[in-house]
């Protein structure tokens, strides 16, 4: 009896193990929630207004003229005939809605565990976002760094410079570049404003 129960206890914890190694495993992950600010503009737009108008027109018939004892078309009267035409305008209120990407919040998955860090550039510049590996970069750039222009991002190349944030299951980089062809932790040729990321409760 009591090996039946040691038996049972063994299967139990062997079973918990096999579980929590099994979460551990498959939670390892990292994904991006993008988040936009949207502007609403709101005009007024004229629009035309049909409608069925009562109009006249000559009607035609043939004259006879005893001068020279010919005939020939000439108008004989009136008539009244119904025409679809702009009848009026009116003023419609009209609106457009802007949205760009402002943030990016990053979920990392750790077996049970999870966490959260935003990158907001909405006042700094524009920011794309890729995958590396098993990592998601955010690659951020300014127009003062000559890497974005009217919030497009427009690359890294030929000496612009940019940021790049590198978030992987087990690790978060900041990387940066200049004058340099690649991305280091620290790079003294970059002299824009450095933006940061930060942790978000959950």
């Amino acid at each position: 009896m009591r090996i039946n129960k040691v038996l049972i206890l063994a299967i139990l914890l062997a079973g918990i193990f096999a579980i929590t190694v099994a979460s551990q495993i498959q939670g390892d992950t990292v994904s991006a929630e993008e988040k936009q600010d949207c502007t609403v503009t709101f005009y007024n737009q004229t629009q035309n207004i049909y409608g069925y108008v009562t109009r006249t027109r000559d009607t035609y018939g043939t004259c006879y003229n005893s001068a020279n004892e010919s005939y020939y078309s000439c108008v004989n009267g009136t008539e009244s005939y119904q025409n679809y035409e702009v009848v009026d305008t009116q003023a419609v209120l009209k609106n457009n809605t802007k949205c760009q990407t402002s943030s990016y919040v990053i979920t990392i998955t750790k077996g049970l565990s999870t966490e959260k860090k935003e990158v907001d550039f909405s006042s700094w510049g524009t920011c794309v976002k890729s995958t590396e590996n098993d990592c998601i970069a955010i690659t951020c750039g300014t127009l003062k760094g000559g890497s974005a222009r009217n919030g497009i991002f427009n690359g890294c190349d030929n000496g612009k410079s940019c940021q790049k944030f590198l978030f992987c299951p087990d690790s978060t980089q900041v990387l940066y570049k200049a004058a340099r062809g690649d991305f280091v932790q620290e790079d003294p040729t970059f002299q824009l404003d450095k933006l940061s990321y930060k942790e978000v409760g959950q």
